[in-house]
């Protein structure tokens, strides 16, 4: 059994000893201080030698851990989604949509304040602070008082005005001097009476659609 030990702790010694020398040999430093170890502490030798290794291991983990909280970072970071200025998105051409049927008479002009207007269309709705109408469709279009003959919300592209770029309107009003045989083909809507258009002749009306369909 005496003899069993004593291999052990000789077996050891040698271990402990050879990873000491290669430490020594491969410039290891610890922390610029001489350390004495006698050959017969073994406690003091393993206490050494372990904590030279253990350094290394630690700081290995380190750096590791602090490589994967950088790559975490990288992968957080996300693009803006671009958002479009008012200015950069495209409306639609007036010239982009069919004709259905075509009329060439006189544009007159009148605002909700005009003599006998209540300030609301005759399909209700309320044109005291607008002179224009969201279409489900077409966007938001000014507005015309046009002949029984021609639905509510019909939609009509008006164009040979002076002094007017061409422009899509739809029909939600109706008046006693508009209409087919009339003094007024069409009337368009103004924010006012005194800024309304003046009879002009040979204006073009062309129907994009009939009714709200």
């Amino acid at each position: 059994m005496k003899k069993i030990v004593a291999t052990i702790i000789v077996a050891t010694q040698l271990l402990v000893g050879g990873l000491f020398l290669v430490t020594l040999f491969t410039g290891k430093e610890v922390d610029k201080k001489v350390v004495v170890v006698e050959n017969n502490n073994l406690s003091k030798m393993v206490d050494v030698v372990s904590g030279l290794y253990m350094d290394d291991f630690v700081s290995t983990i380190s750096t590791q851990e602090v490589e994967v909280k950088e790559d975490e970072k990288q992968v957080e970071i996300e693009e803006e989604p671009v958002v479009l200025a008012e200015s950069e998105v495209t409306q639609p051409n007036t010239s982009d949509y069919q004709a259905l049927d075509t009329y060439v008479g006189i544009l007159t002009g009148y605002g909700p304040n005009c003599y006998g207007c209540s300030g609301k269309t005759a399909s209700g709705y309320d044109v005291r602070n607008t002179t224009t109408y969201v279409d489900s469709e077409y966007g938001e279009i000014r507005i015309l008082a046009a002949d029984s003959s021609i639905a509510l919300y019909s939609v009509v592209r008006v164009s040979n005005v002076p002094n007017m770029d061409p422009f899509i309107a739809i029909v939600l009003d109706r008046g006693g001097n508009v209409g087919f045989g009339k003094g007024t083909l069409f009337d368009l809507l103004f924010a006012d009476e005194s800024q309304a258009l003046h009879k002009t002749d040979n204006v073009t009306f062309e129907i994009l659609r009939y009714g709200n369909n």
